[in-house]
């Protein structure tokens, strides 16, 4: 067995991690199949041991498990002494270090050499893994299922029309009264908004400042990664072609992590406050007294009544009307039918004053429904 060191880039995690991986070489004995008896023949033999046979160009070399691996120094030259050559007379196969056939003795100048090759490896297959049956029960449900999906698919698409009566209505308007007044507030000094009267400051923590006080010695616990041995791995399976195979190995290195502690030392910290002035202001500004609301049913929406004066600009006192919303609903139900729903969107947007002023209580339209009885449309003009 013969090593030598080639350095190369080992990758286990750690990228500036380098480990020179030694490189492993070992000589085999291979075989040989007699063609004429299927004798398993010793690579090295020039004759079958069984019926006497040749051992010609067409047999091909080959190493298994039970490849045994030279260790003789005599043996290993023999193998190392390069591929054997062909007699082009008899077809014998001779040793590079003859210099004449050693079947019928023909000089060595008329033969031709074995080819050295690499052997590559097949693949190993993969098994593939068979798929149990489906129980028929399963694949009933799974297709009822995928019936319903088609069904209602279809019906999702599909459109019919129908004559629509409105049953009902309601409406809701809410509005915000405000009234324009004095206000005391609190805020840091970069905070206070114009206009603001100052009344007091006060001097105050707004925050605190992490700042470094110092060293300690502390334990640390930290990952290090520890070589834990070595992996063999096949690299080159090479023919030599004299009966004996040369493997090449990568000794890989194999790690793991291992938790240590050490004592380091590092900067502390203590938390120093920040001290701002906090402002005590009057501020003239509008403020929401509270939410006005009025709705009904059948009479037209108006908006909250409420007893609003204003000035500009505004002056202390004055009152306003601000943040508007209305809601409009009506019930309705299909003419050839009894049961009653609720719209309060046509095409996903709400309601509008205009859409609640036509759809009046008792008032019928020709409407498209999906074939799943959603509402789609409200014909509010004539084709």
């Amino acid at each position: 067995m013969n090593e030598e060191n080639n350095k190369l880039d080992n990758d286990v995690g750690n990228t500036d991690n380098k480990e020179e991986v030694k490189i492993i070489e070992e000589y085999v004995e291979g075989f040989w199949n007699c063609p004429n008896c299927g004798a398993k023949c010793k690579g090295s033999e020039q004759q079958c041991h069984q019926c006497g046979a040749i051992r010609s160009e067409n047999v091909e070399f080959y190493a298994d498990d039970d490849s045994p691996v030279i260790t003789d120094e005599a043996e290993l030259e023999k193998a190392k002494a390069g591929p054997d050559w062909v007699c082009q007379f008899c077809g014998n196969t001779s040793p590079s270090s003859t210099n004449v056939c050693t079947g019928c003795g023909s000089s060595r100048d008329s033969g031709k050499k074995r080819k050295v090759k690499e052997i590559k490896d097949k693949p190993v297959a993969k098994s593939v893994e068979v798929s149990k049956p489906i129980h028929w029960g399963v694949k009933a449900g799974i297709g009822i299922f995928a019936v319903i999906l088609l069904i209602i698919a279809g019906l999702s698409c599909s459109e019919s029309e129908a004559k629509l009566k409105i049953t009902g209505n309601y409406w809701k308007r809410t509005a915000e009264l405000q009234e324009y007044k004095t206000v005391k507030e609190t805020a840091w000094e970069n905070e206070v908004p114009a206009g603001a009267q100052v009344i007091s400051k006060n001097r105050e923590i707004r925050e605190y400042k992490k700042v470094q006080d110092g060293y300690e010695t502390v334990e640390e616990t930290y990952t290090e990664k520890v070589k834990s041995g070595e992996k063999k791995v096949k690299d080159k399976k090479i023919d030599l072609g004299n009966g004996r195979f040369k493997y090449t190995y990568k000794m890989v290195p194999q790690y793991k992590k291992v938790t240590k502690k050490r004592m380091v030392e590092k900067p502390k910290y203590k938390r120093v406050p920040v001290h701002e002035n906090k402002v005590t202001y009057n501020i003239d500004k509008w403020v929401t007294l509270k939410e006005l609301s009025a709705s009904g049913s059948d009479e037209k929406p108006y908006w909250p009544e409420a007893d609003v004066s204003g000035s500009s600009p505004p002056q202390i006192g004055d009152t306003r009307i601000n943040k508007k919303s209305e809601y409009y609903k009506v019930t309705a139900k299909k003419v050839t039918e009894s049961e009653e729903f609720e719209i309060e969107k046509l095409l996903d947007k709400p309601l509008t004053y205009d859409h609640f002023m036509k759809l009046r209580k008792g008032t019928e339209w020709r409407a498209i429904f999906s074939g799943l009885g959603e509402l789609l449309e409200i014909k509010f003009k004539k084709d």
